[in-house]
């Protein structure tokens, strides 16, 4: 791999700042690394145009693009190429305690109710956002910071939170983009219930803080809300056709605007369970939502991005609307979705993947959780009494064990946090029984941190006798690291028909779905109820344990061909090869490739893939 290209942030400068214990300025760096074009989605021809009147020659060469990565590393990206986003709308992780999950289903071809089916083997965690305060805030900080970096002069920023964090986000926005570039803070509200009423007032809206780059230069389209029609039936029209109200009794007439009201900074819309824009994701937003703002802060042919896309919905709206996208998302989850979703909407664009750091299983909730079930003897803070700060700790003879700080799978170690952490290992020291050891472990360090570095710093401070050990997440695992990533594998039967080839699955193994599904049938829970992933919601036990199949074809959703065959290994997607079994659906399994030789793509119900060459069966 080569070696990241390191950019500098400009810290703002001259506002109120949000002081807090443990907050930790960035060294003004983000880090490029090396990023691979893994896929071209080409529509053949077929792509879908926007509306005539919506065509603009504005970035007519810029290519859509897709990144899975960190933000950081995508904002790196961006300012490597030279690239400046005219509008930003993110919607980051709330530091609101939970874990987000999806249900997973066996796609079995079964039509009935899937409530009344033994198709859902639990749910996977999408992503973690159980947080540290301050370590929440200093992530955050970080990563605004780089998006201001990548913003052009008159763009602007729509940043989403809720009540668990957005005060402290508006004094750290004011911070980096200055409270003079403060535009607007929109309250969306649901317009959904929230459950029984308890002793407050049911919390029923988000806050999105609107900023500008720059005051002076940014874009503002007046946007109107339509007037609902049954408030058009009340009002009446004058002998040239426009509306008006009339005040009874004074013979007065109030002329209504027929393009709609102005609107304010509360917006009522919400998204029903049963629209047809849902695609089983747990934070989606309304597109009635983006529309607005994209409408708003952006003109036809600029480029709007999403540094934490989610579902997606930013960007396919941006592209209904004839903007250019840029969505950017660390999980493998989101990319999937966020590519099926735009692939069914005839787009074309690419998808990068930033290859620095780890390589992750999934997201990184679910490589965490991964990482601790294969280190020996590691108990979670719960289960060792722990406070908030550790992560757990690794259990020695006799009932002993060693706290462990695990620095979160995309930071680095840097000179910064290591003080923040001794300082949190420092205070053990006045607990009476406190521990004699800690090991904070890392995935990516600072080369000029080791553990003598450590060591010397512990040795200056004079606060506490605690040996701190500092081990790398490659040393800690050793060979077991190769079991993060235990491929699936597929019998494939190809044979020669007029045209191309005749492609059929016979069998399909999963071993990591294989796992799930005998620990959700062997787990016994109180209630009758269980969980598959800490932090997922529960869900109601089967009445008879779920099989898998001979040909475990249920374990399938999607399988796609690549009938280009670059010599530069980039797979170039084409849909009319594609397919995708919904949730009631089963994969056909045959399929008539117009090709002698081909790449085919399979991809299970938890979203890992493999890839199969013809040259090679």
């Amino acid at each position: 791999m080569k070696k990241p290209i390191l950019y500098n942030l400009t810290p703002a400068r001259g506002q109120a700042l949000l002081n807090f214990q443990g907050r930790i300025f960035p060294n003004a760096q983000m880090e490029l690394f090396e990023t691979e074009l893994i896929e071209e989605v080409r529509q053949n021809g077929k792509q879908k145009k926007p509306a005539e009147e919506k065509q603009s020659e504005l970035n007519s060469d810029f290519r859509n693009l897709l990144i899975q990565g960190d933000c950081l590393s995508a904002c790196a990206y961006l300012k490597s190429k030279d690239i400046k986003v005219d509008l930003v709308y993110i919607d980051p992780p709330f530091a609101s305690g939970a874990n987000y999950a999806k249900k997973i289903f066996l796609r079995t071809g079964k039509k009935e109710a899937l409530e009344n089916e033994n198709i859902s083997i639990g749910e996977e965690v999408m992503y973690g956002d159980i947080w540290q305060k301050e370590d929440y805030l200093n992530w955050l900080y970080e990563r605004l910071l780089a998006i201001r970096e990548v913003m052009s002069e008159k763009a602007c920023i729509y940043s989403h939170f809720d009540w668990h964090i957005g005060h402290y986000a508006k004094v750290m926005l004011d911070e980096i983009f200055g409270e003079s570039n403060f535009i607007n803070d929109i309250v969306w509200h649901y317009q959904t219930s929230s459950g029984a009423v308890q002793k407050k007032f049911i919390k029923n809206h988000d806050y999105i803080f609107f900023y500008a780059k720059d005051r002076e230069e940014y874009i503002f389209n007046l946007v109107k809300q339509p007037w609902p029609e049954k408030t058009l039936k009340k009002w009446q029209k004058d002998e040239k056709g426009q509306i008006y109200r009339a005040q009874h009794g004074f013979n007065k007439r109030y002329y209504i605007d027929p393009e709609g009201k102005i609107i304010d900074d509360v917006w009522e819309m919400t998204l029903a369970s049963r629209s047809h824009e849902r695609v089983d994701y747990v934070t989606q937003k309304p597109e009635e939502l983006l529309e607005r703002i994209i409408k708003a802060s952006s003109d036809v042919g600029m480029i709007v991005a999403d540094f934490f896309s989610g579902s997606g919905t930013t960007l396919k709206v941006a592209f209904d609307l004839g903007r250019k996208f840029i969505g950017c998302d660390i999980g493998i989850n989101s990319i999937q979705t966020t590519r099926d979703r735009l692939v069914k909407i005839g787009v074309e664009f690419d998808i990068l993947k930033v290859k620095g750091g780890m390589r992750l299983f999934r997201n990184p909730a679910q490589t965490t959780a991964k990482i601790f079930g294969l280190i020996d003897g590691f108990k979670t803070r719960t289960e060792l009494g722990l406070g908030e700060f550790w992560d757990g700790g690794i259990v020695e003879g006799k009932g002993e064990f060693i706290p462990v700080k695990f620095v979160q799978i995309h930071d680095r170690l840097t000179k910064e946090l290591l003080d923040v952490l001794l300082e949190e290992i420092y205070q053990l020291q006045d607990v009476a029984g406190a521990v004699s050891k800690a090991k904070i472990i890392y995935a990516h360090i600072d080369p000029d941190i080791d553990q003598s570095y450590v060591n010397k710093v512990i040795k200056d401070a004079g606060k506490t006798t605690i040996e701190v050990e500092l081990v790398g997440l490659d040393d800690l695992l050793g060979e077991k690291a190769d079991k993060l990533f235990m491929p699936d594998s597929a019998e494939v039967v190809v044979s020669e028909t007029e045209g191309g080839r005749r492609v059929e699955i016979k069998r399909f193994f999963s071993p990591y779905l294989k796992t799930k599904i005998d620990e959700y049938n062997s787990r016994k829970v109180n209630k009758g109820q269980m969980s598959l992933d800490e932090g997922a919601e529960e869900v109601a036990r089967p009445q008879k344990k779920i099989s898998i199949s001979d040909n475990g074809l249920e374990l399938i959703e999607a399988v796609q061909f690549d009938t280009t065959l670059r010599e530069d290994g980039v797979w170039i997607s084409n849909p009319d090869l594609e397919d995708k079994a919904g949730v009631k659906d089963k994969i056909k399994a045959v399929y008539k490739i117009p090709a002698k030789k081909f790449k085919m793509k399979i991809r299970n119900i938890a979203g890992d893939e493999i890839i199969i060459d013809s040259r090679d069966i």
